[in-house]
């Protein structure tokens, strides 16, 4: 077993407060007694355990790994939750569930839902008619952003146009990768999980420069909205900003620029996953 390798991820999601509390904020207001959870992909387990104290009658705590599959049914037994908590070993795109399910929390979230796979395992769930029109998903929501600009990716003396998470770097650990906006940042897309949600996304994006310069970049962001007041945008585990180098668009304060944003979320190493360029000029 390579053991760190596994339990990597899930360890850092579990240390994550502001995402784990926001998450349990959002199951706390969705979860009724005696509901039916489906906890998509669900890495320690502890997604699973809020909805099981939050009232839910059955819990499908779904997990592709084998070995944190094995962890977690020893976590939910140790924690007094075996009656209601039940470990599912699989892809949760291709589970088989018993029936429909009332609450489905899929935290399988990356940047512009891009290298996770939060659209076509819902769309799947979906499709199967383990979810439906009744279905509460946790999160609901998923708004993607883009700030085009000017970046330097100097770096040890080299240029190294190289994407890159933009981590906070409270501790000066970090290579500085400083980014100067030269437009207001833009909604590119929103994707609402109450329906099936299209693998692909094809945006005519226009910005108005708010100063002049050279966009070799643009600054991806998003907000995952879990409740009608729970939401939440990046945390040390979750919907990390990152940087994305581009060809050099020279620009002027307060005259327009278009840019075709391509991609596909849930990825797709065949097709690309993210395509963003000038059109026109």
């Amino acid at each position: 077993m390579d053991f760190f390798a596994h339990l990597e991820m899930p360890s850092l999601c579990l240390r994550d407060v502001r995402r784990t509390l926001a998450f349990r904020a959002a199951i706390e207001g969705a979860v009724k007694p005696g509901d039916v959870v489906l906890d998509a992909g669900a890495g320690s387990g502890i997604l699973s355990l809020f909805a099981a104290v939050a009232g839910a009658g059955k819990v499908y705590a779904v997990e592709g790994d084998p070995d944190l599959a094995d962890r977690l049914r020893a976590t939910v037994a140790r924690n007094g939750f075996e009656r209601v908590v039940e470990v599912i070993r699989g892809d949760v795109r291709s589970v088989s569930l018993p029936g429909r399910v009332d609450v489905v929390v899929a935290e399988l979230i990356d940047t512009w839902l891009l290298d996770e796979h939060q659209v076509p395992a819902l769309n799947a769930l979906r499709a199967a008619g383990a979810i439906d029109d009744r279905t509460r998903v946790l999160p609901h929501r998923y708004e993607a952003f883009a700030a085009f600009g000017e970046a330097d990716f100097g770096c040890y003396g080299f240029d190294l146009p190289f994407p890159s998470h933009d981590w906070p770097d409270p501790d000066g650990g970090w290579h500085p990768l400083p980014f100067r906006p030269l437009c207001e940042p833009v909604r590119v897309f929103d994707a609402d999980f109450a329906a099936r949600v299209a693998p692909e996304f094809d945006a005519a994006v226009t910005v108005l420069p708010t100063a002049g310069g050279v966009v070799n970049a643009v600054r991806l962001s998003g907000v995952a909205h879990l409740g009608e007041s729970v939401w939440l945008g990046d945390t040390p585990s979750f919907n990390g900003v990152k940087i994305l180098p581009l060809g050099k668009v020279p620009v002027v304060a307060g005259e327009a620029v278009t840019f075709r944003v391509r991609g596909v979320r849930g990825g797709s190493r065949d097709r690309g996953v993210l395509s963003i360029e000038r059109v026109g000029g």
